[in-house]
């Protein structure tokens, strides 16, 4: 192994408990916790009750979903990832590391698909073309929206991939930490929803499982919201710090 890989790989493990540190010593991470963190649990608590209801017989409004197109869990979402996609790009004008683009490009994308569930489209789209046995426990539709997920995550992966290599190693760890929790994201909307649709299952376990679904997935884009919101301020602090240093030295010079 070369010097040059160890000190890069060195560069990156300092990069990332430093990142580690800011994470979790952030103050506007505390009060975006404040703000954000009772309306959630608030959210996941009416998931949890309408999924119980629909379980028991007594069904609850859709909107108490947190899956439901338009729902209250939803329209948090939307929220968190168009502010990470505002932050993200604010970063890459100030910093100029196409990896915070790449990101951002992402976070607008996952809003978008959110709202207008173009991965459902596809997925129906496709499944008349998509083999599947008659005792297949999982639909073809299904598949077909796993593709597209794939297919979205390689592309992604590619800019992101090709950004780090360009990056300097703080912008290329910020970066892992914000891929790590979309991620997490995708692997409960994409892998732990095939579980749901795997075989027979009763209504208890069906609920159970979406609840589970739902709510990682959810947990995750407000993970991912507030690593974002710690790196944002971070850097934004030293940025007003480089502005205010100009006025400072005509004032010591004065005072001397």
């Amino acid at each position: 192994m070369s010097r040059a890989l160890i000190a890069w790989l060195s560069s990156l493990t300092t990069e990332a408990l430093d990142a580690a540190r800011t994470v979790l010593s952030s103050k506007a991470v505390r009060t975006a916790i404040m703000f954000i963190w009772p309306w959630a649990g608030v959210i996941v608590g009416m998931d949890l009750a309408a999924h119980y209801g629909d379980a028991t017989g007594a069904a609850l409004p859709v909107q108490l979903f947190i899956s439901q197109d338009h729902s209250f869990g939803e329209y948090l979402e939307y929220s968190l990832t168009l502010s990470c996609a505002g932050m993200l790009f604010v970063m890459w004008r100030r910093l100029g590391a196409a990896a915070y683009l790449a990101n951002a490009v992402m976070m607008v994308w996952l809003t978008i698909d959110n709202a207008a569930e173009f991965h459902e489209a596809f997925g129906h789209w496709i499944a008349p073309y998509i083999p599947d046995p008659a005792n297949s426990p999982v639909h073809a539709n299904d598949i077909g929206e796993m593709l597209f997920f794939a297919m979205v995550g390689m592309i992604w992966l590619a800019g992101l991939a090709s950004a780090l290599f360009s990056a300097r190693p703080k912008a290329a760890v910020h970066s892992l930490y914000i891929a790590a929790g979309i991620g997490m994201a995708a692997v409960f909307g994409v892998f732990v929803d095939m579980i749901v649709t795997w075989g027979p299952h009763t209504v208890a376990q069906t609920d159970f499982q979406a609840w589970l679904e739902d709510g990682g997935e959810f947990a995750f884009i407000n993970l991912t919201f507030l690593i974002v919101v710690a790196f944002f301020d971070a850097e934004k602090r030293k940025w007003q710090a480089r502005a205010d240093e100009p006025l400072a030295a005509p004032a010591l010079a004065l005072a001397a």
